[in-house]
């Protein structure tokens, strides 16, 4: 039986388990990585994990422990830490930085994430809510704001990638906006690990 995220991400942070699960979850990410040292892992943090005071000491021994590169990894996060403990949150983001990891504001669009805290934080990336690519299926304001969305972030230097692309039309509009990175269907679907070391050597002979 299949459980999505939405249904056990929640359960595991009311119920205490977040952290012991987000540590699983990133070791078996990096172990299986090893398989492609050629590629960048992300991985999404739950806002409680990054609120953890020994967060950046545990994911750094865990990258040693592993001998993982620190700057192969990046960091998914909301902004619901940023607005519920950003000291914290500030913290752990700039001791991992200094170690080579890097951040990326996942699901930007989608809420109340501010000019203010792209610059504060440091992010490496901005990831656009799929909210922002199916209003721009709607209408010609749709469009406007996704392109003003990829600006803001252009005028910050932060590279940009948009989530939930399934049509032909959509990479279109986000690549005429300057989105260097798309995410979705259209792109690739979820594979298995021998999946994706045949695409990857089918890339290889290509290029």
């Amino acid at each position: 039986m299949d459980i999505s995220p939405e249904v056990f991400i929640p359960l595991a942070e009311k119920s205490g388990l977040i952290d012991p699960l987000g540590f699983l979850m990133l070791r078996k990410a990096v172990r299986a990585m090893k398989r492609w040292p050629s590629l960048t892992l992300s991985v999404n943090v739950s806002p409680l994990q990054l609120c953890n005071p020994g967060f950046a000491t545990e994911v750094m021994a865990l990258l040693e422990e592993e001998d993982f590169e620190p700057l192969r990894l990046v960091l998914e996060i909301t902004e619901g830490v940023l607005i519920s403990n950003p000291d914290q949150a500030k913290r752990a983001i700039d001791a991992l930085k200094e170690a080579g990891v890097r951040f990326a504001l996942d699901d930007f669009g989608c809420g109340y994430a501010s000019i203010g805290a792209l610059r504060q934080f440091g992010f490496d990336r901005m990831k656009i809510d799929r909210s922002l690519v199916i209003a721009a299926d709607h209408d010609e304001a749709g469009v406007e704001v996704l392109k003003a969305t990829i600006a803001l972030a252009a005028a910050l230097g932060i590279p940009v990638t948009a989530e939930g692309i399934e049509t032909g039309r959509q990479a279109a509009v986000l690549r005429e906006a300057g989105c260097d990175m798309l995410q979705g269907y259209l792109i690739g679907k979820p594979m298995t690990g021998d999946d994706l070391t045949r695409m990857a050597a089918k890339a290889a002979k290509v290029a």
